[in-house]
């Protein structure tokens, strides 16, 4: 058990800090509150034993100042050479949590310190437990927004990011560009390479749309298969159209061999654009079945294109 203990009596503070190393406790000592304040931040003791009266800051203000600057809660032990049950009293609703009167009984010290040394166990354990669950709830959420192969949003939080974005586009009257990325030949590549490749294309193909759509407002998300959804949000039909020839132009740095394609001897993709002002009552539906026209218009184009469109 971590001990913080304030005392501005030095020979007392000293006396003190033996004793409780040699019952196997670990000291840092404080000479006033000031100082206590200072170390408590560094130390992160697991009990603070305080002196009531100390010049400048007393002991009850220095409670009150680390319960205000620390809210997880530290069991506080006051040090008085005064026993009246007012000044006992005082200290409790200062934000102590005990009392032992100086000169310090050694008997009372050692069973005082065994029921906090019991406190503080327990405290760890439940940070332990409070931290296990963070980390548990953490994986839950991204098992319930992420793709489980690539890593990008999966469909369930694609539909809802874009439910919000049109409402939001909608009610501020700002464009929303929506953007459907499919690969090119992407049965011929699994066909001969292998689903494992066939992953390997996707993930990567995953990872070069999140970096070069990143920023506020746009989101990437596996539609299903090989496809993929990108959200522009405040993005209008002359930005949207740079950003498929930006994104053209990092599957091709991406090289990724195929030697089955009809289009090229690497991986491409095709685009399908949709950019409007929402009016908020748009469907998903009726959406994604948009943006899907224009994402096959390209592919009957040739593939390794997009097509832009307006919303009609």
């Amino acid at each position: 058990m971590k001990i913080l203990l304030v005392d501005d009596v030095h020979i007392e503070r000293m006396q003190l800090s033996l004793r409780l190393e040699r019952l196997g406790y670990q000291v840092e000592a404080a000479e006033n509150g000031a100082d206590a304040i200072e170390k408590y931040g560094k130390y992160l003791p697991d009990l603070v034993l305080l002196d009531v009266s100390m010049p400048d800051m007393s002991g009850t203000e220095v409670a009150q100042k680390l319960r205000e600057l620390y809210p997880e809660w530290v069991p506080i032990i006051f040090l008085s050479g005064h026993d009246e049950p007012e000044m006992v009293a005082k200290a409790i609703d200062m934000g102590g949590d005990d009392y032992l009167v100086k000169p310090v009984n050694k008997i009372v010290l050692q069973a005082k310190l065994k029921a906090m040394q019991r406190i503080a166990s327990m405290r760890h354990k439940l940070a332990e437990a409070t931290a296990m669950l963070e980390r548990a709830n953490l994986q839950l959420s991204k098992q319930a927004t992420e793709d489980g192969l690539t890593g990008v949003a999966n469909r369930r939080y694609l539909d809802s990011r874009m439910q919000e974005a049109i409402a939001w586009h909608g009610r501020n009257g700002y464009p929303l560009t929506v953007l459907m990325v499919d690969v090119d030949h992407f049965k011929a590549f699994n066909d001969n390479y292998g689903h494992l490749e066939g992953d390997r294309c996707l993930i990567k193909l995953a990872q070069a749309l999140e970096q070069q759509f990143s920023r506020a407002g746009e989101l990437v998300g596996r539609y299903g298969g090989e496809e993929f959804v990108v959200i522009l949000g405040n993005c209008d039909k002359l930005d949207a159209v740079a950003h498929c020839e930006r994104l053209k132009e990092a599957v091709h740095t991406l090289a990724i061999p195929h030697a089955f394609a009809s289009t090229s001897d690497q991986v491409t993709v095709s685009q399908g654009m949709l950019s409007w002002t929402p009016t908020g009552l748009e469907t998903l539906d009726n959406i994604y079945a948009l943006v899907d026209e224009y994402l096959y218009k390209a592919k009957a184009q040739g593939r390794d294109c997009y097509v832009a469109a307006d919303f009609l």
